[in-house]
C-alpha cells in the first residue's frame, strides 16, 4: 500500500508539527478514523499514507488526531469544517503547491481529531532547501492554524 520512501519523507515533513505514531489495530476502531476512511474509500480515494498524530506544541489543535495522504481528488472540500480549509482545498492554494514542491506536497492530507468527526485540511512543511513556494505555503500553514473556527454558511437557492 505505501512506498517507504515517500511514507519516510512525509514522516519527516509531519514530524515538525506532530510527533507521529503508527495506526494500531485499537485507532482502527476509533468511530473518527472509521468515518473518514470511509467516506475517502467511498469517493473512490486510494489512501496512500496514514498515521496517527499528537500535538503537543500548539494548544489550539487538539491532542490525537488521524491524518490521511491520497492524491488530489477534486470535491474534498464538502468535507471539512472550517471556511479557511474549503478554500484551501477548493480555490487553488494547494494546487498551486502541489505543481511545485517536491512528491511530499504532491499529496492532499485530511486531518480527523480522534474524539470527533470534524474533518480538517492539512499542509506539511517544506522539506526543501529554499523551495519556490516557501512564502505561499508558510502563510497557508499559518492561516490554516490561526484562523477563527467559523464554519462556512451556506445558503439554500
Amino acid at each position: 500500500m505505501y512506498n517507504i520512501g515517500l511514507e519516510k519523507l512525509i514522516d519527516q515533513a509531519v514530524a515538525r508539527d506532530f510527533k507521529i505514531h503508527k495506526i494500531t489495530n485499537e485507532d482502527k476502531k476509533n468511530d473518527s478514523y472509521k468515518a473518514l476512511e470511509f467516506t475517502l474509500s467511498f469517493n473512490n480515494i486510494e489512501i496512500k499514507y496514514k498515521r496517527k498524530v499528537e500535538s503537543e506544541k500548539y494548544p489550539i489543535v487538539p491532542r490525537f488526531q488521524y491524518l490521511f495522504g491520497f492524491y488530489p481528488k477534486e470535491g474534498l472540500c464538502l468535507f471539512v469544517k472550517k471556511k479557511e480549509h474549503k478554500l484551501a482545498l477548493c480555490e487553488g492554494p494547494l494546487e498551486e503547491i502541489n505543481k511545485t514542491c517536491s512528491l511530499i506536497h504532491s499529496l492532499m492530507y485530511l486531518l480527523v481529531p480522534a474524539d470527533r468527526f470534524e474533518v480538517y485540511s492539512y499542509l506539511p512543511g517544506c522539506c526543501e532547501i529554499n523551495c519556490p513556494n516557501s512564502p505561499n505555503q508558510y502563510k497557508l500553514r499559518i492561516n490554516l492554524y490561526t484562523a477563527k473556527d467559523e464554519e462556512l454558511k451556506t445558503t439554500k437557492s
